[in-house]
């Protein structure tokens, strides 16, 4: 019996041993692996949003900037300094820039087609003007169906993105630069590359001038009886015709814009012009030249406009050496400019006068090899004023507090060229080193009878009585940049 139980027990023992031994040998299930799902329909970088269809490609770029010679695109920075200050502390010569982005870029496939968001957003901190950081944010739009809802390129432009080694910001071109506008539009496709938009785009205004109320500013941004300044103005209607195809881009388009003036005097009780509507059109290219080089391309626009001045520069103010910011009637900055930007004119009882203006711009960009890369590029703008516009402006019936004295034969009318050159060169991918160099010309506005001159007839603005020349303003200016951009 005893036998039996020892038998039974080992047997049993065995068994389990056995048992114990298999189970270990068996897998043991294993946690779920987190992992990230490729979404490939939208092409490199997207992947899916967890628990969505939703596909979503991270972006941007960190920037890093130096500006040297009398005006930059750095708001408030290096400024014109032809003529000089009655001192030389606002004469800044150097500035930099730091600028931290962040793109967002989502797709999902809807029955209306690809649902698209996207933004772009980060700061921006520039010395010596800036005290701190400032929130720095050029595009926000929805698509989808052919419609586009938010802040993007206008459909105006024809460059493509601000990576073309054109200096937009320091050219007279119609491109709306970084800052895009904000609009709404639609886009049809006809196929073969052919495509059409209409679109309704946040007005490029510039002042429509009550010439003979407080003193007519004749320079970068004269202010007086501006609807579109302190007041509002309608959105700019804008359409085009674009083809795309494997040689390049051409591109058609036209604005309507409003360019209605303000009051005749402080009050409605003194009336104002009837409304008024401007307009410009462009037509363009952008030619691939592999035959060259690959990556090769030349480009080229013409802008003309009345009433709609502003679509011949991205940007006017006091930043860029183009405009040389300032007024023969100095104001603030006690410089002396050749440069009236303005949509139109008015006086007392009569209608607005629109300004007339064409621009052409050019330039050419070579690979040497693909990391390392060349342009060349130029502009051309000439503004003219009616005779009954120039009556205006330079009318005696001014203020006794205006510094400036205008004669018969003062003349508005003026002329602008530039010439530049940038390379820019990848020791990596995604690290981009440049250099910019660019002369900028300005030259007209007769005020006196001395050709091209100004008499200021009391200090103003720093700046002490005499005459001084508002013609051939000369200036050349150059920037540095490295930027890191870590697109997928």
């Amino acid at each position: 019996m005893k036998m039996v139980k020892s038998l039974l027990l080992g047997s049993a023992a065995g068994i389990v041993a056995v048992a114990g031994a298999q189970a270990a040998d068996l897998p043991v299930k294993a946690k779920p692996v987190e992992y990230v799902k490729i979404c490939s329909l939208y092409g490199a970088g997207y992947y899916y949003m967890p628990g969505t269809d939703i596909c979503l490609k991270l972006g941007g770029y960190v920037r890093y900037q130096l500006n040297v010679g009398p005006g930059t695109s750095i708001s408030g920075g290096p400024q014109h300094g032809t003529g000089g200050r009655n001192t030389r502390i606002d004469e800044m010569q150097v500035g930099q820039r730091v600028r931290a982005i962040i793109t967002v870029d989502t797709r999902q496939q809807t029955q209306y087609g690809t649902l698209r968001s996207y933004l772009l957003m980060g700061y921006q901190h520039d010395v010596p003007i800036s005290g701190a950081a400032a929130l720095y944010v050029s595009r926000g739009f929805i698509q989808i169906a052919g419609f586009t809802f938010g802040k993007a390129t206008s459909f105006f432009d024809i460059f493509p993105n601000a990576s073309f080694a054109y200096n937009a910001g320091n050219n007279f071109s119609g491109d709306s630069g970084d800052g895009g506008v904000i609009m709404a539009a639609y886009t049809a496709q006809f196929g073969n590359g052919f495509s059409g938009t209409i679109a309704i785009e946040q007005a490029r205004r510039l002042p429509t001038v009550f010439a003979t109320g407080a003193p007519f500013a004749l320079g970068a941004n004269p202010t007086a009886n501006n609807l579109g300044g302190a007041g509002g103005s309608y959105p700019d209607i804008v359409g085009n015709f674009r083809l795309d195809q494997s040689w390049g881009t051409w591109i058609v388009a036209a604005a309507a814009h409003d360019l209605s003036g303000g009051y005749y005097g402080a009050t409605e009780a003194f009336g104002h012009p009837g409304d008024e509507w401007g307009w410009a059109a462009t037509t363009g290219f952008i030619l691939n030249l592999p035959m060259i080089a690959p990556g090769d391309r030349f480009s080229a626009q013409v802008v003309y406009s009345e009433g709609a001045t502003a679509y011949h520069a991205a940007t006017r103010s006091g930043a860029g050496p183009l405009y040389a910011s300032g007024t023969p009637n100095p104001g603030g900055n006690g410089r002396i400019a050749a440069g009236v930007w303005t949509d139109g004119v008015f006086g007392t009882g009569g209608s607005v006068i629109p300004t007339t203006a064409w621009s052409i711009n050019a330039g050419f960009e070579h690979l040497w090899t693909p990391s390392f890369k060349t342009s060349i590029y130029g502009s051309y703008i000439d503004v003219t004023h009616s005779a009954a516009a120039t009556a205006l402006m330079c009318s005696t019936n001014r203020p006794a507090t205006s510094s400036l004295v205008l004669t018969a034969n003062c003349n508005m009318d003026w002329q602008g060229w530039t010439v530049g050159s940038r390379s820019e060169w990848q020791p990596v991918k995604g690290l981009t080193v440049g250099a910019d160099i660019i002369y900028a010309n300005l030259s007209g506005i007769q005020s006196d009878s001395v050709a091209n001159t100004v008499i200021l007839g009391a200090a103003n603005g720093g700046k002490p009585a005499g005459t001084y020349t508002s013609s051939d303003l000369g200036v050349v200016s150059g920037s540095f940049r490295v930027q890191r951009n870590f697109l997928p």
